[in-house]
């Protein structure tokens, strides 16, 4: 445990500490835009719902942009500094080194809806009650295993450039289909039935149905489980493929 918690001490420092493109890309950037929507282009009388369903969105952003384009170009950037291939020569195992990872996006992913939440309710003046709030972020956290999955299969490509392309092209569209920038209803029929299948509708549609205390859809659970699964079984994959490309 020790060398556990020493390792997820060192990669925190390093990670996200000194990478100032985290704080703004996954972070800054998500309260910019709740913000703007919010604040700024909003100049009249705004619902409280509204606000409560862009926070819930900003905050679902926020977590693609950390697990999906963070997480990958960390992994790919230990790889690349030899960083894999040190541990293995050294006491720490690989066990060690993935387990400091996932705690530290944990942490990373419980900040990112603190501050977020912090940020929204300081703003615009939003009540909710306390059970409200922590089921809310609760589940934000616990659904931001898929995304993680996701950032961890695109870092197999091993190419840099490969990595960031693969990334705009899922974080963006997967953002835009599943309603996190305008409702899905305004889309049409066939955009709408391929969104709501995609892994980040159902993370923003089941939270905001807590924070709006209404019915939340099984399903919407189904998909999640279904997607972290197929994610779980493609990661599997490529971890042993890989393995078998080096050898």
């Amino acid at each position: 445990m020790k060398t556990v918690m020493t390792q997820t001490k060192m990669d925190f420092k390093r990670a996200y500490l000194r990478n100032p493109r985290f704080a703004f890309f996954s972070l800054l950037m998500p309260i910019g835009f709740y913000l703007l929507f919010t604040k700024v282009m909003n100049q009249g009388l705004v619902s409280a719902s509204f606000n409560l369903q862009y926070m819930v969105s900003m905050t679902t952003y926020s977590l693609i942009l950390s697990n999906v384009f963070t997480l990958s170009t960390l992994l790919y950037n230990d790889m690349r500094e030899g960083l894999l291939a040190l541990i293995n020569l050294s006491p720490t195992s690989k066990a060690t080194y993935y387990t400091a990872k996932l705690l530290n996006l944990g942490v990373i992913n419980g900040l990112t809806i603190i501050v977020i939440f912090v940020v929204a309710a300081l703003s615009n003046q939003l009540q909710l009650a306390w059970t409200t709030w922590l089921l809310t972020a609760g589940w934000l956290w616990l659904a931001s295993l898929p995304l993680c999955l996701l950032g961890i299969s695109i870092s197999f490509l091993n190419d840099n450039n490969q990595i960031q392309l693969a990334s705009n092209l899922l974080a963006f569209p997967l953002a835009i289909l599943s309603g996190l920038w305008w409702p899905l209803a305004m889309m049409p029929k066939q955009v709408q039935a391929i969104g709501q299948h995609l892994p980040v509708y159902p993370i923003n549609q089941i939270a905001q149905s807590i924070v709006l205390k209404k019915t939340v859809h099984f399903a919407d659970y189904g998909v999640t489980l279904g997607w972290t699964v197929i994610l779980v079984g493609l990661v599997v994959y490529l971890n042993h493929y890989q393995k078998g490309a080096r050898h």
